[in-house]
Protein backbone atom coordinates (compact mmCIF):
# COMPACT_ATOMS: atom_id res chain seq x y z
CA UNK A 1 0.00 0.00 0.00
CA UNK A 2 1.09 3.58 -0.70
CA UNK A 3 3.39 5.00 2.03
CA UNK A 4 1.71 8.42 2.05
CA UNK A 5 -1.71 6.76 2.38
CA UNK A 6 -0.46 4.80 5.41
CA UNK A 7 0.92 8.01 6.99
CA UNK A 8 -2.42 9.81 6.64
CA UNK A 9 -4.29 6.76 7.99
CA UNK A 10 -2.00 6.81 11.06
CA UNK A 11 -2.83 10.50 11.59
CA UNK A 12 -6.56 9.73 11.62
CA UNK A 13 -5.95 6.87 14.06
CA UNK A 14 -4.75 9.44 16.60
CA UNK A 15 -8.35 10.59 16.96
CA UNK A 16 -10.30 8.96 19.82
CA UNK A 17 -12.27 5.88 18.81
CA UNK A 18 -10.82 5.68 15.29
CA UNK A 19 -9.28 2.35 14.37
CA UNK A 20 -7.23 1.45 11.27
CA UNK A 21 -10.20 0.47 9.10
CA UNK A 22 -12.24 3.54 9.91
CA UNK A 23 -9.18 5.75 9.40
CA UNK A 24 -8.62 4.16 5.97
CA UNK A 25 -12.30 4.80 5.08
CA UNK A 26 -11.87 8.47 6.04
CA UNK A 27 -8.84 8.84 3.79
CA UNK A 28 -10.56 7.12 0.86
CA UNK A 29 -13.64 9.31 1.35
CA UNK A 30 -11.43 12.41 1.31
CA UNK A 31 -9.72 11.20 -1.87
CA UNK A 32 -13.13 11.28 -3.59
CA UNK A 33 -13.77 14.91 -2.61
CA UNK A 34 -13.08 17.85 -4.94
CA UNK A 35 -9.92 19.86 -4.33
CA UNK A 36 -11.89 22.91 -3.03
CA UNK A 37 -13.50 20.80 -0.27
CA UNK A 38 -10.13 19.40 0.73
CA UNK A 39 -8.70 22.93 0.93
CA UNK A 40 -11.66 24.05 3.06
CA UNK A 41 -11.24 21.01 5.34
CA UNK A 42 -7.48 21.56 5.64
CA UNK A 43 -7.88 25.28 6.41
CA UNK A 44 -10.53 24.56 9.05
CA UNK A 45 -8.21 22.07 10.80
CA UNK A 46 -5.17 24.36 10.45
CA UNK A 47 -7.05 27.30 12.03
CA UNK A 48 -8.76 25.26 14.75
CA UNK A 49 -6.81 26.77 17.66
CA UNK A 50 -7.14 30.31 16.29
CA UNK A 51 -10.92 30.22 15.80
CA UNK A 52 -12.19 27.88 18.52
CA UNK A 53 -11.18 27.54 22.16
CA UNK A 54 -12.47 26.38 25.53
CA UNK A 55 -14.40 28.75 27.76
CA UNK A 56 -12.07 29.76 30.62
CA UNK A 57 -14.92 29.39 33.15
CA UNK A 58 -16.88 26.22 32.28
CA UNK A 59 -14.67 24.66 29.54
CA UNK A 60 -17.44 24.56 26.93
CA UNK A 61 -16.55 25.40 23.31
CA UNK A 62 -16.28 29.14 22.72
CA UNK A 63 -15.12 31.75 20.22
CA UNK A 64 -11.92 32.61 22.14
CA UNK A 65 -13.65 33.98 25.24
CA UNK A 66 -16.61 33.14 27.40
CA UNK A 67 -19.08 30.66 25.89
CA UNK A 68 -22.71 31.52 25.12
CA UNK A 69 -23.91 29.86 28.35
CA UNK A 70 -21.53 31.82 30.60
CA UNK A 71 -22.34 35.07 28.78
CA UNK A 72 -26.11 34.60 29.28
CA UNK A 73 -26.97 36.54 32.45
CA UNK A 74 -30.50 35.08 32.39
CA UNK A 75 -29.14 31.63 33.31
CA UNK A 76 -29.82 30.44 36.86
CA UNK A 77 -26.61 31.25 38.74
CA UNK A 78 -27.59 28.94 41.63
CA UNK A 79 -27.46 25.73 39.60
CA UNK A 80 -24.21 24.18 38.38
CA UNK A 81 -24.44 20.97 36.35
CA UNK A 82 -21.21 18.95 36.14
CA UNK A 83 -20.66 16.82 33.02
CA UNK A 84 -17.77 14.69 31.78
CA UNK A 85 -17.58 15.96 28.19
CA UNK A 86 -18.73 18.85 26.00
CA UNK A 87 -20.93 16.42 24.06
CA UNK A 88 -22.81 15.69 27.32
CA UNK A 89 -23.36 19.42 27.82
CA UNK A 90 -24.60 19.72 24.25
CA UNK A 91 -27.09 16.86 24.73
CA UNK A 92 -28.57 18.48 27.84
CA UNK A 93 -28.62 21.92 26.24
CA UNK A 94 -30.54 20.59 23.20
CA UNK A 95 -33.44 19.58 25.47
CA UNK A 96 -34.01 23.24 26.35
CA UNK A 97 -35.04 22.14 29.86
CA UNK A 98 -32.00 23.16 31.88
CA UNK A 99 -31.36 26.89 32.40
CA UNK A 100 -28.44 26.86 34.84
CA UNK A 101 -24.65 26.85 34.45
CA UNK A 102 -22.29 24.01 33.48
CA UNK A 103 -18.84 22.71 34.30
CA UNK A 104 -17.07 20.28 31.95
CA UNK A 105 -14.64 18.01 33.82
CA UNK A 106 -12.83 16.74 30.74
CA UNK A 107 -13.44 13.07 31.52
CA UNK A 108 -14.17 10.75 34.43
CA UNK A 109 -11.94 9.16 37.06
CA UNK A 110 -10.69 5.89 35.60
CA UNK A 111 -7.31 4.69 36.92
CA UNK A 112 -7.29 1.78 34.45
CA UNK A 113 -7.19 4.32 31.59
CA UNK A 114 -4.75 6.55 33.47
CA UNK A 115 -7.35 9.22 34.32
CA UNK A 116 -6.83 10.34 37.92
CA UNK A 117 -8.65 13.17 39.74
CA UNK A 118 -5.66 15.49 39.20
CA UNK A 119 -6.19 15.24 35.43
CA UNK A 120 -9.78 16.55 35.59
CA UNK A 121 -10.88 20.15 36.04
CA UNK A 122 -11.71 19.64 39.72
CA UNK A 123 -9.53 22.46 41.01
CA UNK A 124 -11.34 24.89 38.69
CA UNK A 125 -14.68 23.50 39.89
CA UNK A 126 -13.61 24.11 43.50
CA UNK A 127 -12.73 27.72 42.68
CA UNK A 128 -16.12 28.21 40.99
CA UNK A 129 -17.88 26.82 44.05
CA UNK A 130 -15.91 29.26 46.22
CA UNK A 131 -16.98 32.14 43.96
CA UNK A 132 -20.63 31.06 44.20
CA UNK A 133 -20.44 30.77 48.01
CA UNK A 134 -23.37 32.29 49.85
CA UNK A 135 -25.81 31.72 46.98
CA UNK A 136 -27.08 28.27 48.10
CA UNK A 137 -25.90 26.50 44.97
CA UNK A 138 -27.27 23.20 43.70
CA UNK A 139 -24.39 21.11 42.38
CA UNK A 140 -25.96 18.68 39.92
CA UNK A 141 -23.74 15.69 39.16
CA UNK A 142 -24.44 14.47 35.63
CA UNK A 143 -21.67 11.95 35.10
CA UNK A 144 -22.40 8.81 33.10
CA UNK A 145 -24.01 5.85 34.91
CA UNK A 146 -20.99 3.58 34.42
CA UNK A 147 -18.10 2.63 36.71
CA UNK A 148 -15.96 5.69 35.88
CA UNK A 149 -18.95 8.03 36.13
CA UNK A 150 -20.03 6.57 39.47
CA UNK A 151 -16.47 6.83 40.81
CA UNK A 152 -16.36 10.48 39.75
CA UNK A 153 -19.78 11.11 41.28
CA UNK A 154 -18.69 9.69 44.64
CA UNK A 155 -15.46 11.69 44.49
CA UNK A 156 -17.41 14.92 43.83
CA UNK A 157 -19.83 14.16 46.68
CA UNK A 158 -16.91 13.63 49.09
CA UNK A 159 -15.18 16.76 47.82
CA UNK A 160 -18.15 19.09 48.34
CA UNK A 161 -20.27 17.38 51.03
CA UNK A 162 -19.14 19.75 53.80
CA UNK A 163 -19.16 22.89 51.64
CA UNK A 164 -21.51 25.45 53.15
CA UNK A 165 -24.38 26.53 50.91
CA UNK A 166 -23.92 23.60 48.48
CA UNK A 167 -26.76 21.16 47.88
CA UNK A 168 -25.59 18.11 45.90
CA UNK A 169 -27.95 16.21 43.59
CA UNK A 170 -27.49 13.51 40.93
CA UNK A 171 -29.44 12.99 37.72
CA UNK A 172 -32.18 10.40 38.22
CA UNK A 173 -31.62 6.96 36.77
CA UNK A 174 -33.82 3.95 36.20
CA UNK A 175 -36.07 2.41 33.61
CA UNK A 176 -36.22 4.02 30.19
CA UNK A 177 -39.54 4.79 28.53
CA UNK A 178 -40.89 1.93 26.46
CA UNK A 179 -38.81 -0.71 28.22
CA UNK A 180 -40.03 -3.89 29.92
CA UNK A 181 -39.31 -4.82 33.54
CA UNK A 182 -38.47 -8.40 32.65
CA UNK A 183 -35.52 -7.24 30.50
CA UNK A 184 -34.08 -4.75 33.00
CA UNK A 185 -30.88 -5.69 34.83
CA UNK A 186 -30.63 -5.61 38.64
CA UNK A 187 -28.70 -2.32 38.80
CA UNK A 188 -31.25 -0.52 36.60
CA UNK A 189 -34.10 -1.86 38.75
CA UNK A 190 -32.26 -0.83 41.93
CA UNK A 191 -31.86 2.74 40.62
CA UNK A 192 -35.47 2.81 39.48
CA UNK A 193 -36.59 1.88 43.00
CA UNK A 194 -34.09 4.16 44.77
CA UNK A 195 -34.99 7.21 42.70
CA UNK A 196 -38.73 6.63 42.41
CA UNK A 197 -41.04 9.64 42.66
Amino acid sequence: MNTKFKEIVKLFQKLPGVGPRQAARFVIALMNKPEEELQEFGNAVANLHKEISFCPVCFNISNNGLCAVCLDKKRDQTKLLVVEKITDLDSIERTGLYKGLYHVLGGAINPLDGLNPEMLRLEELGKRMDNLAGKNVELIIATNPNTAGETTSHYLRDLFKNKKGVYITRLARGLSSGSHLEYADEITLKHALDYRK
